[in-house]
């Protein structure tokens, strides 16, 4: 059900602050991971899994005529909280966008983004994000990392006793059925419940124990 989760997002509107949180309450300490190339949101990681990992995003300075919808939304997140997710695109991301827009979703266009990691590298890759107004955020974005390698790779495989993996991770939605519906078509899955509220289910086993964010 996870084979395509690429990450979770754990919005903040700080960044230290959030890593502090999120080490308090696991004893893993996040690595930071950069700036993106908008230059207004940043992030640091956690692997969660070989090819999944929990990104903390946060803005960048203060707020400015430059903030995008990302970090506005980091920005109104007081207590961190997750924000959405990414998936990994079975196919190119050219195809999959045509195959969201046939499926009456918006904003289906590829677009590039990158970021320079503190040791210097520089990753780059593609993502789309297709809109459909009544999912909001419980409906995903893709990423193809093209030929830069997978944070969580590049994490690498943390000891024992600092290890984080990911336990369970759930979509809340009234409409749960039909986000099912429309990943499926498009070649991806993810556990999805009804709600009447919309939400996010994340449950970590860490160091500390099992932690629901």
């Amino acid at each position: 059900m996870y084979e395509n989760l690429d990450h979770i997002i754990w919005a903040c509107d700080d960044l230290d602050a959030g890593m502090r949180e999120f080490c308090a309450r696991t004893g893993v300490r996040p690595r930071f991971g950069g700036v993106h190339a908008s230059g207004v949101t940043q992030n640091a990681l956690v692997r969660i899994g070989p090819r999944c990992y929990l990104e903390i995003l946060a803005p960048t300075g203060v707020p400015s005529s430059a903030d995008d919808e990302w970090s506005r939304v980091a920005r109104a997140a007081h207590e961190p909280r997750i924000m959405t997710y990414c998936m990994r695109s079975p196919r190119p991301l050219s195809e999959l966008a045509a195959a969201a827009r046939s499926r009456g979703l918006k904003d289906a266009s590829v677009a590039d983004n990158g970021r320079r990691t503190p040791e210097g590298a520089e990753l780059k890759w593609q993502w789309t994000a297709p809109k459909l107004e009544e999912l909001g955020a419980a409906f995903p974005f893709f990423i193809d990392w093209l030929d830069s390698p997978h944070p969580a790779a590049t994490l690498g495989e943390p000891p024992a006793h600092e290890s984080v993996r990911l336990r369970e991770f759930t979509v809340l939605h009234p409409q749960a059925q039909r986000l099912r519906a429309i990943l499926s078509e498009l070649g991806v899955a993810i556990e999805a419940s009804a709600s009447d509220r919309p939400g996010f289910r994340l449950v970590l086993e860490t160091p500390r124990g099992i932690l629901s964010l």
